[in-house]
């Protein structure tokens, strides 16, 4: 009995040994990669990573390749719904432009150069770092944005459309050209190594495509100019012009009432505005200095403006100081001054303007008085008056006379 059931285990056994060995080994399972954001990706570099070493990917279109040549062999753009993000690759590119991919991002590093982030080295080739998902996916939209937000810093590396702009000069799109919306600044930049940067630059104003970057200070990179759409009127030209005076040929033996319709009266003291000539320009200037006068008020009057027909009017006009050392000049506007020679008898509204810096040594550079609204007073009859306040006591040291010059006046329409 006992050899019957000693027998029968060794069969039982040897059938367990038999079955294990047929049956098929278990693998190990897939390692899991989580997706994440581009938006996601550059805040790992925010944390302090300076190499991804978890299992993630992301997903995006691919906006801007060396395949037009503004950008060098080894760079490539690429964004998704959150952010974009400039990529280096290692090896022969083959970016598309407008394709979808996948990049696997464990052991990839971030680099800033020259305050871009840029992420990589990218291996194309390799199917566990990239992956094209489609060639002809959804068009991408550029992201609306403003000059002044790019100039922020945002949108960085993101497609971006800014409207209502036009550049600063003629010329081809090659090199560093400077683009406006009137108010702000930024760089468009164009390699000569560029298919197009040959071609012209547009001359009208409109819309600009682009990709955000960044070298030391943000810039645009044009993909193509088939991007742009600017054949609208420029901005910064009035669509109606009330007054305008650059003083041209006004010397200095020359008060400003030598122009025709100009008047120039002293409140106090005997000191006038009078014409200057320097570096080939004319201006309009007054100072207390040398005046040897306790109180010095001068007012320069331009003529009269009839707004009955405005709808969006400004003054603008050009100012800058020289060793100042507290004397003021203030913009008035007045709706009940009748040209006589006591203006300060009438009633007059101080105006806000951008001055230029407090120099209290040399002369600053003439600053835009900005666009000094001037709506208020639609359908009115207005004089505006430049009023300088100044003193040059004898025998003190403690002076108001510093020289304020004024130039290029503008009243026109938006």
């Amino acid at each position: 009995m006992k050899i019957k059931i000693y027998i029968t285990g060794i069969i039982l056994a040897a059938v367990t040994i038999i079955s294990s060995c047929e049956r098929e080994p278990v693998l190990p399972p897939e390692p899991t990669i989580d997706y994440i954001t581009i938006e996601q990706l550059r805040a790992m570099y925010d944390s302090g990573f300076a190499k991804v070493d978890t299992n993630v990917y992301i997903q995006g279109i691919i906006t801007l390749t060396p395949e037009l040549g503004n950008v060098p062999d080894f760079i490539g753009y690429i964004q998704d719904t959150t952010a974009g993000l400039c990529l280096t690759v290692t090896g022969t590119n083959t970016l598309a432009r407008d394709s979808k991919v996948t990049i696997f991002c464990r052991g990839l590093s971030f680099t800033m150069y020259n305050g871009l982030l840029q992420f990589g080295d990218i291996d194309i080739a390799k199917s566990s770092q990239f992956r094209i998902d489609s060639l002809t996916p959804a068009p991408l939209e550029p992201v609306s944005v403003t000059l002044n937000e790019l100039l922020d810093g945002k949108h960085q590396a993101e497609y971006v459309s800014v409207s209502g702009v036009q550049f600063l000069s003629t010329g081809t799109f090659s090199g560093t050209k400077v683009l406006t919306d009137c108010n702000s600044e930024i760089d468009v930049y164009t390699r000569s190594a560029a298919t197009f940067s040959g071609v012209s630059i547009p001359d009208g104003n409109g819309t600009l495509k682009g990709v955000a970057s960044l070298f030391n200070t943000m810039q645009i990179l044009l993909r193509d100019p088939s991007d742009l759409d600017m054949e609208g009127n420029l901005c910064g030209i009035p669509s109606k012009t009330y007054l305008e005076q650059s003083f041209t040929g006004l010397t200095s033996s020359m008060v400003v009432n030598s122009i025709p319709g100009w008047l120039a009266y002293g409140q106090a003291g005997t000191v006038m505005w009078k014409g200057y000539y320097y570096s080939s320009n004319y201006f309009a200037r007054t100072t207390a200095f040398s005046s040897g006068q306790a109180s010095v008020i001068t007012w320069m009057i331009a003529p009269q403006i009839d707004l009955s027909t405005a709808t969006n009017p400004f003054v603008s006009f050009e100012s800058a100081d020289g060793y100042d050392n507290g004397a003021t000049l203030k913009l008035y506007i007045s709706t009940n001054y009748t040209g006589t020679s006591t203006p300060w008898t009438a009633t007059w509204t101080e105006l806000p303007f951008t001055r230029p810096p407090v120099t209290t040594s040399g002369y600053s550079p003439f600053v835009s008085s900005g666009k000094v609204d001037l709506s208020a007073y639609n359908g009115s009859t207005i004089y505006i008056a430049w009023v300088y306040t100044g003193a040059d006591p004898s025998g003190t040291v403690n002076d108001d006379t510093t020289t304020w010059e004024v130039d290029n006046v503008l009243v026109a329409e938006e």
